[in-house]
């Protein structure tokens, strides 16, 4: 029996608040996201920027099999499981990753944690477009709040760079546009339930071709002689890739994309706080303008969750 004629009755439903216990993975994976930005910053200086991302997705390729067999949940991935673990793996893992890495050798890590995760300026017209959906009066509060605190952070930014930051913020620019791409597949395919049994398969489809293209492009790993090289792969493999992947992945499937795009902009507020104090990068005024807009953004679609929304209408 098809199952295509339910795709349109899973889009239009309405999405369930935030639980508090999925409200603190979501904050643990934005505080862990938010630290992999001075650590990508700092692994930079000394790792290739393929072969960063493939040691990242590599590793967490190599945790997360084991873990499944270990835990008798390692298995292929159906027919209809494959195109979404394709795009998972190559546009949200694989391009977006080496195109951040990229950039981060032409820009401060502040800045352009933004960028990267801007993907609202891409998925609420993609939402509307594509999906039909919908905003309600808190989303489209918060996606105003959002979308200003982008343009507070970022114009200043674009206005005074040279051809060398040009180039950083262009390769973060498509890296927002390949995850918001990602994240509209998902919801068309409400079918595929995005739990650990996919995360194996997708960590290798991004793995494999970034280990390729890294050893034609950077030849050998020898970044690897390096013992600071191992902690950074650590941290951005198994913690900031197998973890924190899977919650987020969750997020996708079980909230609306307007309400993801929002959250994942927590991203670079944990971002440029790190970064303002492990580099040393100002926080100006127009920061702190758009780092508070963020956070209200942020708090928008986390009120049902924290009873906010009654507490509002008993005052």
């Amino acid at each position: 029996m098809s199952t295509a004629p339910a795709a349109p009755r899973s889009l239009s439903l309405p999405h369930k608040p935030m639980s508090r216990l999925f409200l603190v993975c979501v904050v643990l994976a934005i505080c862990i996201w938010g630290g992999n930005w001075p650590v990508m910053k700092f692994g930079s200086q000394f790792i290739p920027p393929l072969w960063f991302a493939a040691s990242r997705f590599l590793s967490a390729a190599i945790l997360s099999f084991i873990i499944a067999a270990v835990l008798g949940k390692l298995r292929l991935p159906t027919r209809q499981e494959w195109p979404v673990v394709a795009g998972v793996g190559v546009l949200q893992m694989g391009l977006f990753t080496a195109l951040v890495t990229g950039a981060l050798h032409f820009v401060m890590p502040g800045r352009a944690s933004l960028i990267a995760y801007a993907t609202s300026i891409w998925v609420v017209p993609g939402a509307a477009l594509v999906l039909k959906h919908k905003m309600s009066s808190q989303q489209s509060a918060a996606t105003v709040c959002s979308y200003a605190g982008i343009a507070v952070i970022v114009l200043p930014a674009l206005l005074h760079a040279d051809l060398h930051s040009m180039i950083g913020y262009l390769m973060l620019g498509a890296a927002s546009l390949s995850w918001a791409m990602n994240i509209l597949q998902i919801k068309l395919t409400p079918g595929v339930k995005l739990d650990f049994d996919l995360l194996p398969w997708q960590t290798l489809v991004a793995a494999v071709p970034l280990c390729v293209l890294a050893l034609a492009v950077d030849g050998a790993p020898v970044f690897l002689h390096n013992p600071h090289a191992w902690g950074v792969i650590a941290y951005t493999g198994p913690l900031a890739t197998a973890l924190t992947f899977l919650i987020v992945l969750q997020m996708t499937q079980r909230l609306s994309p307007v309400t993801v795009s929002v959250c994942m902009l927590g991203v670079p507020v944990v971002g440029l706080t790190l970064s303002s104090l492990v580099f040393g990068e100002q926080l100006s005024p127009d920061l702190l303008l758009g780092m508070g807009l963020l956070c209200l953004g942020l708090m928008l679609p986390a009120l049902p969750a924290l009873g906010m929304r009654r507490l509002v209408a008993k005052g």
